[in-house]
């Protein structure tokens, strides 16, 4: 059981033969099915028979020359059809019977060269109509001015012209110095007459004293016993008359409106609203499950 299983084939040949059947062997049973095409076997002979068996053998070209000759000798003149000569007398367009002068000479278009001939190296040609034409171009359009178009020229204007204006300056002025700078050996000092504990010159310091200040004298003020009490005002507007406002009267649109106000909240009843409940149904089961009988 625990063992490895043995083949089956063990022993048996490697290509093993089968016998054939001998119903399988040679033709069997054959038909005559009807033959299609063109060819000679479709046909009820078994040789082609052409439409030129037995003619003899003409070279191409031979009717067509024989048809030539026989043509010409038919011919009334050898050259054969010639044309009339044209009439002596104006019979339309192209004549030049009875004009004053001679014909025309044929001028061709173009001289025609020879074999050996080198064409004509045309030379320097006058100039053709030269015209002034009128300047195209709306307003601010150089050249199209009254004067010469130059009115506008262009100036360059490079990039970085002002880091180089300044590297100019900076390198003529450093051709300019003789020495290093001026650097003094004295105390630094705000001001050559600067003063003792006052950061300004003297200049603006006062060159004699101020005069004593005279004490001013000084008035008691008066006291106000009455208080100050403003002139009554002009009567302005709705209450400005002359008579006495008139009677308040209430409104008896708002009266109307207060006394339903009143009415509906007499008639409320105490019992809060609530809708009647819907209806209780359930699903009712089918007869064809009852037992009857």
């Amino acid at each position: 059981m625990f063992s490895e299983p043995t083949y089956n084939t063990i022993g048996d040949e490697y290509d093993k033969k089968t016998l054939v059947s001998e119903r399988v062997r040679g033709q069997q049973f054959k038909t005559c099915p009807p033959k299609r095409g063109q060819g000679p076997d479709a046909f009820f002979d078994k040789k082609f028979k052409s439409l030129s068996e037995g003619d003899k053998y003409i070279d191409p070209g031979t009717i067509e020359k024989k048809d030539r000759m026989d043509s010409a000798k038919k011919k009334l003149t050898p050259e054969g059809f010639r044309y009339t000569s044209p009439g002596k007398r104006s019979c339309g367009l192209g004549n030049y019977w009875g004009t004053f002068g001679a014909p025309h000479k044929h001028e061709t278009e173009y001289v025609v060269l020879k074999k050996g001939e080198q064409p004509f190296k045309g030379g320097a040609q006058p100039k053709n109509i030269v015209t002034g034409p009128s300047k195209r171009g709306t307003y601010g359009v150089p050249a199209t001015t009254i004067g010469h178009g130059d009115e506008y020229k262009y100036i360059s204007d490079p990039y970085d012209s002002q880091r180089r204006k300044e590297v100019g300056e900076a390198k003529e002025n450093a051709k300019k110095q003789i020495g290093p700078a001026f650097k003094s050996s004295c105390r630094r000092t705000e001001f050559f007459d600067s003063q003792p504990n006052v950061a300004a010159s003297k200049i603006y310091g006062l060159d004699k004293a101020l005069p004593a200040h005279k004490p001013q004298n000084s008035k008691p003020e008066p006291k106000i016993t009455i208080p100050f009490k403003p002139s009554s005002p002009p009567k302005k507007g709705f209450n400005a008359t002359l008579s006495k406002a008139p009677e308040y009267k209430e409104d008896p649109y708002e009266a109307k409106e207060k006394a339903e106000r009143e009415e509906r909240q007499k008639n409320k009843p105490t019992v809060v609203w609530k809708p009647v409940s819907g209806s209780k149904t359930l699903s009712t089961r089918s007869i064809a499950f009852s037992k009857t009988g």
